[in-house]
């Protein structure tokens, strides 16, 4: 038997248990309206008057009670057998209710950390084969250039040696820094309304209240590549302003973004 259906037949013990008591001990005093009942029917069948209801019971209008309202009688009153078993039902029910409730709310908490667990594996299984992929790869380049170094000698005896400064453009990826900037995503009206005014295009640029980096922000991509830092900036001005063009419009009006 599973851990929650033994909960909710605990529960549900004692609250028949409870319910058992509860009908001994006040089934002499308690009744439960029915439909059509009123005060005055009440008074008369027990031999009370409608004032005496109301004072036992704090009731506020004497022309409102409401079906399943529980009405306390003064000890002493006999009620009908018929009402003392409606009232024990209803009480009982009410326990039942409650108990099914605590035990689907512990069936409920059981299987969300049964998922929860299964998703930590899962995220723990993907980020090992992204891993075991980027070793892969770095594997791979680390061994084309030691390929491509055997292959030159042999190249070397032909005269067509031009494709070399070819090879001279590589530095440009790691040009100027507004290179890298407009490379990365960047845009002219970001760097030039946001970029220039703020850091000067230092991407190491660190103000005495903290702010850093490029765009002269505290998230902490304020301190990566230029690439990252770029990469934020852009996704700092969508997400807090709509847009490149707000953010830039902002910065403009207000001297800050």
């Amino acid at each position: 038997m599973s851990k929650v259906k033994q909960t909710a037949l605990a529960v549900a013990g004692v609250a028949s248990v409870f319910v058992a008591g509860s009908s001994i001990v006040d089934a002499a005093s308690t009744y439960t309206v029915k439909q059509g009942d009123t005060l005055s029917q009440l008074a008369d069948k027990f031999n009370m008057t409608v004032d005496d209801l109301i004072k036992s019971n704090n009731l506020k209008d004497a022309d409102m009670i409401f079906v399943d309202q529980k009405i306390e009688v003064p000890d002493g009153q006999d009620l009908d057998a018929a009402d003392v078993a409606s009232s024990a039902d209803d009480t009982a029910s009410e326990a039942a209710s409650l108990a099914m409730s605590q035990a689907a709310s512990s069936a409920a908490a059981s299987e969300a950390a049964a998922a929860s667990s299964a998703a930590a594996a899962s995220s723990a299984a993907a980020s090992q084969a992204a891993a075991q992929k980027a070793a892969a790869s770095e594997a791979t380049q680390q061994a084309t250039p030691a390929a491509v170094q055997t292959a030159a000698p042999a190249q070397q005896a032909a005269p067509t040696q031009q494709a070399a400064p070819a090879q001279q453009a590589a530095p440009a990826a790691g040009g100027s820094t507004k290179a890298q900037f407009l490379a990365a995503g960047g845009t002219e009206a970001l760097w030039n309304a946001v970029v220039v005014p703020e850091s000067g295009g230092n991407p190491n640029a660190v103000s005495p209240n903290g702010y850093r980096g490029l765009g002269q922000t505290k998230e902490g991509w304020g301190s990566g590549s230029v690439s990252s830092q770029t990469a934020g900036m852009v996704n700092y001005a969508n997400s807090r302003y709509g847009s490149i063009q707000n953010a830039t419009a902002f910065r403009a009006a207000n001297g800050w973004w």
